[in-house]
């Protein structure tokens, strides 16, 4: 097997693209002094965390099914270093995604919805949830510039085309 199926680079793809939104609605609603445009943008982050949670596990679930191309290394450290990179990755996002779940419903934001009231909006510094979500993000934004970074020196100093085994479109070679 030379590259992941199709459904698996999908997948990776669909989650990426919803992480990057999920970051900036998160960052968004971090800064704005607006309670009634946060109040407003809070259902969108919590939506796209939702669907991150439940396409990671369906991401998963892919690549046990359908299996996963060789190893693209000879060195077994450096192949390590990418198998924990991987299940790094994989946990931090469930673990973000559920530590925002956990923030929602214990923090009392909910009846801020329900009231459809701003001012009903909690101290989020006071909800340990909150914390947590915080510092997987900061360890998430780690682990893909890691991934990234290996990456593109796979592509473009070690020029072993690794990107395409992730890539939607099939290669033949």
């Amino acid at each position: 097997m030379k590259q992941y199926s199709k459904r698996t680079a999908l997948m990776h793809w669909i989650i990426f693209i919803l992480i990057l939104i999920a970051f900036y609605l998160g960052h968004e609603v971090a800064e704005s002094k607006d309670a009634a445009g946060k109040l407003a943008m809070y259902p969108a982050h919590f939506l796209i965390g939702d669907l991150i949670l439940i396409l990671t596990l369906v991401r998963i679930w892919f690549r046990k099914k359908d299996g996963a191309p060789a190893d693209a290394n000879a060195n077994p450290l450096l192949n390590k270093a990418a198998s924990l990179t991987h299940l790094g990755l994989n946990l931090v996002i469930l673990a973000t995604a559920i530590s925002g779940f956990i923030t929602v419903v214990t923090s009392g934001l909910l009846d801020a919805f329900k009231a459809n009231d701003p001012s009903l909006i909690p101290d989020f510094h006071k909800v340990p949830a909150k914390e947590f979500h915080e510092l997987f993000i900061g360890i998430m934004v780690l682990l893909v510039v890691l991934h990234v970074a290996a990456a593109l020196y796979h592509q473009f100093v070690v020029k072993d085309n690794l990107l395409r085994r992730i890539m939607i479109k099939r290669f033949e070679d």
